[in-house]
């Protein structure tokens, strides 16, 4: 590693809102104040490291962890806090909601909520809720590929229901997903009908069965630690099966839009408010449920699904499934089994007691001492690939534009990087949890989920978006870069007189201090190979596209 601390002190001394409803006369569920995080301590979770200051390239791996990308003062921040003090603070930041963002901005446009997404990806102060967010979206999915592009507040509506209980309690959130109309067009709940046989009517069993599989317990009985139950003949023990799902489908039957005036055939379509229930259309039969709890006959709908979501949520599944992806989308693909089981733990009851807090579990996550020293232990195993995303986000938060005006439009982001908020190809999001790339990695034993987007077009079209956003577009010059985001190198073209300042400063700012000797010497050379007549930011702007297009850039570590 090549910082020098006087390369950070010369570069670091040179230099929120909640929402409101929109988009129908019905208030938006968006306009609730986001659940409080509670300020427990770290010392909840086995494990945990201590608080207190840390270098520059642990602070930058705190907050490549937990923001969308680390800037230079973050990191100096960062560093004097020390990582409980960071995520407390971050924790107790205002919301910054997207439906507020996408009732300013031109929401005729198509898409719109996606840019108005990357503004806050860029430019919120509350990253850490963000980023959480964003990790929760890729869990409990929605998608507008369904015929629910035209929706954008109430896609927007649903995103921010996961901005508010980022750090709520996961059972809080389960309800108002369940009850997002969104949520219930996308997996077919809205207007799910009872039984009748006069009509062949079955009750629709798409949520039933995407709840327990994807947004509570998946398919096999779980350890503490993440790992499978195992039969005599050493086969996964099942967590439910077919007729379990069935039981569930019944539970969620008569559910309809708040103002719809027909349940078969409403002309009437809220897409903000939770929807509601009609009785008529609600089997009022028992049911059966996980580990042979009995709903009883003649309860309403509204007493059946409490139950229901009682049920799922205190089954013994949902700590380690849910705390080992969201270590995954935060910290590293392969947890170890001590890992998920000391996070899992503080899901099961923190020190406060409660079971299923949020706020407690991505704490336990990022001050857990693998999150913060992983690499250190296992250097070979420890850290993932990044996102598409996020490598464009970080290159644009480290490189921080003054502003991002409301002409820019890269809503059509999915066809480029194989990846949009809200927009995945399947309820099984941009990749499953479990994809392990074939050869050396599967051979291991080993998952790499982000690999399964990861293929020769996804890797030309990512680069060239990062040759776009450097090479193509740094300093604002005219007004025709109103419609896009330009990096701004002021900074950096101060330190360009000085090769070596330039890249300990470029190695902390993109790679957290990791960058290779091999990687450096490329660098050098490319910036030193040509007369660049006097046009030294584009000299400046090559080493950064070297650098973001590196395999190192690639990868969180």
């Amino acid at each position: 590693m090549r910082i020098t601390r006087k390369g950070v002190l010369l570069v670091s001394s040179l230099f929120l809102l909640t929402g409101c409803g929109g988009g129908s006369g019905t208030e938006a569920l968006y306009s609730k104040e986001p659940a409080s995080a509670p300020a427990l301590p770290a010392s909840e979770v086995a494990n945990a490291v201590a608080d207190g200051p840390l270098s520059p390239t642990e602070a930058f791996r705190l907050l490549e962890q937990g923001t969308f990308g680390p800037q230079l003062d973050d990191i100096m921040t960062a560093g004097e806090e020390g990582p409980e003090s960071w995520i407390n603070r971050q924790m107790q930041m205002p919301a910054t909601f997207l439906g507020d963002g996408l009732r300013k901005a031109n929401s005729d446009r198509w898409n719109e909520y996606v840019n108005v997404w990357w503004r806050h990806a860029i430019q919120a102060d509350d990253q850490l809720r963000q980023r959480v967010a964003f990790a929760l979206s890729q869990i409990l999915v929605v998608s507008a590929h369904d015929g629910l592009s035209e929706e954008q507040f109430g896609l927007a509506n649903y995103y921010d229901i996961l901005l508010r209980h980022a750090f709520g309690n996961y059972r809080d959130l389960l309800e108002e997903v369940t009850l997002n109309p969104v949520m219930g067009e996308y997996l077919s709940m809205k207007g799910n009908r009872k039984p009748d046989t006069a009509e062949n009517i079955h009750p629709d069993e798409n949520y039933a069965r995407e709840l327990l599989q994807l947004f509570s317990i998946g398919q096999v009985l779980l350890n503490n630690d993440g790992s499978a139950q195992l039969d005599a003949d050493g086969v996964p023990l099942p967590a439910y099966d077919q007729h379990t799902i069935e039981e569930f489908a019944r539970v969620f039957t008569g559910w309809h839009f708040a103002n719809a005036e027909d349940f078969r055939w409403p002309k009437n379509k809220d897409y903000l408010s939770p929807m509601v229930a009609w009785p008529d259309y609600h089997d009022t039969d028992p049911k059966t449920l996980l580990n042979g709890v009995t709903l009883p006959a003649g309860q309403s709908a509204r007493q059946d699904l409490d139950g229901a979501l009682d049920n799922i949520f205190s089954h013994p599944n949902v700590a380690p499934f849910i705390s080992r992806q969201l270590i995954q989308r935060l910290v590293t693909s392969n947890p170890s089994p001590g890992y998920v089981r000391d996070v899992a733990a503080v899901f099961n009851r923190n020190a406060a007691g409660e079971r299923g807090s949020l706020g407690s579990v991505v704490k336990a996550i990022l001050m857990h001492r693998e999150a913060r020293e992983g690499h250190l232990d296992n250097p070979a195993t420890f850290g993932k690939l990044k996102e598409p995303l996020l490598r464009v986000t970080q290159l644009w938060r480290a490189f921080e534009p003054d502003t991002i005006h409301y002409d820019f439009n890269y809503g059509w982001v999915g066809n480029e990087l194989g990846q949009s908020p809200l927009n995945s190809p399947s309820v099984f999001n941009f990749f499953r949890p479990d994809f392990s790339q074939p050869g050396e990695i599967r051979n291991l034993g080993m998952v790499s989920p982000e690999f399964e987007i990861l293929d020769e077009s996804s890797i030309i079209t990512a680069t060239n978006r990062l040759l776009a956003n450097t090479l193509w577009s740094h300093n604002y010059k005219n007004d025709a870069d109103a419609t896009r985001i330009a990096i701004d190198i002021s900074r950096e073209m101060v330190l360009e007189v000085d090769f070596d300042l330039l890249l300990d400063h470029l190695d902390l700012l993109l790679l957290g201090g990791r960058m290779t000797d091999e990687l450096r010497s490329e660098t050098v050379q490319l910036m030193n190979q040509r007369n660049y007549n006097g046009a030294a930011s584009q000299r400046v702007v090559e080493a950064i596209f070297l650098i973001a297009s590196s395999p190192e850039a690639a990868i969180q570590q």
